[in-house]
């Protein structure tokens, strides 16, 4: 039976446990991924956060907070105080990764706007007293203005680039009176993220067709081989069962390996009375003892299956007719010579050849093989009943009664 074939395709229960594993492996990388590009940015975010509370801290402390009171309009850029708080804010700035660094208040109408950039006035984004800000960076803003220092939870995309803003506020006897906004340059960050990410995601991609082709091959190797070995082995002697002969009968019709095929049919002659007498488990021996005798005779030749309780099937291709007929007689004397629980090892066959004239596939030459063994078998019963007939006259018994052999 060559049910174990690694070429063999693989069944619909089989491509289903590949079809499970392989989700439950995508998952699993989609898992890792989503957790690789959170705690990346999560961690990258809190550095660059972390360092902010120093900055902030310095700036803070020399920054002259009535300047968010006194510095109110575009032309108050030529005070002192301006001067004292823009070089403030340059040096920082030119001393760290700051991208932008600035103090900002409400206007009358409640809008938050620009008081002192840390920009060189000659800059293109340079902005001036008075100048609203832009709405990326509001949500943290407002939150600072009412008191709280607030950064973003993550890199934020904008039209001036990638930044990470937070911002702290400044106070005066309590009151918050405008904040210091630091915007960290973050397109080298979020390049680094970007890069990670994609090569995280080939990897990613990579190990999962690798996995799933070790499935795979696991499946076919190991698991798919026993499990089928398991479907298409009889338990009780270890040959071929009911299922692998018809699936290699399948196969045989759809591939064209029926044409010369012969069928050998095995039936035992005293199944029964070893179990009446002897008990079940000396029948289960008197059924493997047949079971024996013909794959150790055929191994090399073809493939013997049990297909019923005391019924054999062997598939031998291309085999002499005539050769098979006289073998099978010397290998049925070697049974009776054989003894299974003190009972001679009786069985009889019968012999088909393909023939597509008259079969549709091995099912029909089975039956015609079944045909003559059932006949050989009637004749043998007969032939013993007579035999016991006469030893009972010889020994001076009576009246014959014919003993029937049921199976």
């Amino acid at each position: 039976m060559k049910t174990t074939s690694h070429s063999a395709p693989l069944s619909g229960a089989e491509r289903r446990i590949l079809l499970i594993v392989t989700v439950a492996i995508l998952a699993t990388a989609v898992s890792i991924f989503w957790l690789f590009y959170h705690y990346v940015s999560n961690g990258v975010s809190r550095t660059a956060l972390e360092s902010s509370d120093a900055l902030f801290s310095y700036v803070v402390r020399r920054l002259p907070a009535e300047s968010l009171l006194l510095l109110n309009r575009p032309e108050d850029n030529r005070q002192p105080l301006y001067r004292e708080v823009q070089d403030l804010l340059k040096s920082v700035r030119d001393l760290t990764s700051v991208r932008y660094l600035y103090t900002t208040k409400l206007n009358a109408q409640g809008k938050p706007v620009y008081v002192v950039d840390g920009l060189e006035e000659d800059a293109d984004d340079f902005r001036h007293i008075g100048d609203l800000i832009e709405p990326e960076v509001l949500p943290q803003l407002r939150i600072c203005l009412g008191g709280k220092p607030a950064h973003a939870d993550k890199v934020l995309r904008t039209d001036w680039g990638d930044i990470l803003p937070a911002c702290t506020p400044v106070k005066i006897n309590g009151k918050t009176v405008g904040a210091v906004v630091m915007e960290f340059d973050a397109s080298l960050i979020a390049g680094s993220i970007r890069n990670a990410l994609s090569y995280s995601l080939l990897v990613s991609c990579a190990l999962v067709l690798l996995f799933i082709f070790a499935t795979a091959w696991l499946l076919r190797r190991l698991s798919v081989p026993f499990y089928r070995k398991l479907a298409y082995t009889d338990l009780l002697t270890g040959i071929n069962n009911r299922n692998a002969f018809e699936l290699d009968v399948k196969r045989m019709r759809e591939h064209g390996g029926q044409d010369g095929m012969t069928v050998l049919a095995c039936d035992l002659d005293m199944l029964k009375k070893v179990n009446d007498l002897r008990g079940h488990a000396a029948g289960d021996a008197y059924i493997c003892a047949l079971a024996r005798l013909l794959t150790e005779r055929f191994k090399d030749r073809g493939e013997t299956y049990r297909i019923g309780g005391d019924e054999f099937a062997t598939l031998l291709p291309h085999a002499d007719r005539q050769a098979l007929d006289d073998e099978m007689r010397d290998l049925r004397a070697i049974g009776s010579a054989t003894l299974v629980e003190s009972f001679p090892l009786l069985f009889a066959y019968g012999l088909a050849v393909f023939d597509p004239a008259r079969d549709t596939d091995l099912h029909s030459t089975l039956t015609r093989a079944d045909s003559r063994m059932y006949a050989l078998k009637r004749a043998q019963q007969h032939a013993r009943a007579e035999a016991e007939s006469t030893d009972r006259e010889a020994r001076g018994g009576g009246a014959a009664v014919p003993t029937q052999h049921n199976l």
